[in-house]
């Protein structure tokens, strides 16, 4: 009997492929339009202008004054470090921040000449040099820490590191992780209190959680003149210091756009800790308990607002966003905000 070719299923086969691809092809357009309609809801309007820039290459250590910053998929990068790219961790594996150590305000990175290193110096202690990328392929041992409710992975930056670090703290066994291109970062939208503010494939690094953190000089001007003692914008870390609007007014921003490139989503408003109350010039708790006693007087979230509970007990004092598009940030750059 001659052999005879069905052609039917070769045909069902092609109509599945012709209708898969026009379905995604739909669902791609729908997609693209949904984005394009909701940012063209967005109303902007020039708030400032950027007149401060800060990258901090180790959390919770001092940070670098910069001139511009790179907005990347995990935060904000200069000369060839990321923001809050490299973490401390003691003994037992937990990371470390001002809260347990103050003295760690002292900590001072800085990046080479050649842009390939990080230095790192504190008072008493010699320079420590620590590279940013991995040398010659050659890799540390890898650390799996829970950072607040996500575990995130860090890389050791060897024996060095861990001496300098265990001499300067006084207690050995502290280690430097760095976080290497391997690792993928955090799942913002896995986090148990924020996530829902996250949108899928937003990742971040040593962050608490969001990528950039915004502070206004009229809301620095409103807390200190209800001080005694001025604190500095070093007492709370922001990335990006905006000019020209009025006091909190960051507080109502849902969407932040600067310059022409960079895209920016508020999470959350940062509910700020006792870290604030260490003083960045001596690394010791300030015996006043300010600025946290005061921004607790006047900056707590009202009964309406619908994160109360997530903020809890503490106080209100610039906002947190993540990067929707990348680009770079400038000093003097116009800052625009929508309100929704």
């Amino acid at each position: 009997m001659k052999y005879q070719q069905n052609t039917a299923m070769p045909e069902i086969i092609n109509n599945n492929l012709v209708l898969g691809s026009l379905v995604a092809c739909a669902v791609g357009v729908l997609g693209i339009s949904y984005i394009y309609l909701r940012r063209e809801k967005r109303k902007y309007t020039q708030v400032g202008v950027v007149s401060k820039l800060f990258i901090y290459p180790i959390k919770s250590c001092r940070g670098l004054a910069v001139s511009q910053a790179e907005c990347v998929a995990l935060g904000i990068t200069n000369d060839g470090v990321m923001d809050r790219s490299f973490l401390i961790i003691c003994p037992e594996g937990r990371f470390v921040t001002q809260r347990q150590q103050p003295s760690i305000a002292l900590i001072s990175p800085s990046v080479s000449e050649d842009k390939e290193s990080l230095l790192i110096n504190a008072p008493g202690m010699t320079t420590l040099k620590v590279p940013l990328k991995d040398e010659n392929g050659q890799t540390g041992h890898i650390y799996d820490v829970k950072l607040w409710r996500l575990r995130v992975q860090g890389e050791d930056c060897g024996q060095a590191a861990s001496d300098w670090l265990s001499q300067y703290l006084g207690t050995p066994g502290h280690k430097l992780l760095r976080h290497s291109k391997r690792f993928k970062g955090k799942d913002i939208i896995k986090d148990s209190l924020w996530g829902i503010k996250g949108r899928r494939g937003e990742r971040s690094a040593y962050q608490d959680l969001a990528h950039v953190n915004i502070l206004s000089v009229s809301s620095l001007d409103s807390l200190n003149s209800k001080l005694e003692k001025p604190v500095q914008f070093r007492n709370f870390r922001p990335n990006v210091v905006v000019e020209g609007t009025p006091a909190f007014c960051e507080d109502n921003w849902k969407y932040v756009r600067i310059g022409e490139d960079v895209s920016l989503r508020k999470t959350h408003r940062c509910y700020r800790c006792r870290q604030t109350t260490v003083d960045p010039d001596t690394g010791k708790f300030m015996e006043s308990g300010d600025p946290l006693k005061t921004l607790k007087s006047y900056r707590m979230s009202s009964d309406d607002d619908p994160d109360k509970k997530r903020y809890g007990a503490s106080p209100l004092f610039g906002i947190n966003l993540v990067i929707e598009s990348r680009g770079y940030i400038r000093l003097g750059d116009p800052v625009y905000a929508s309100l929704t």
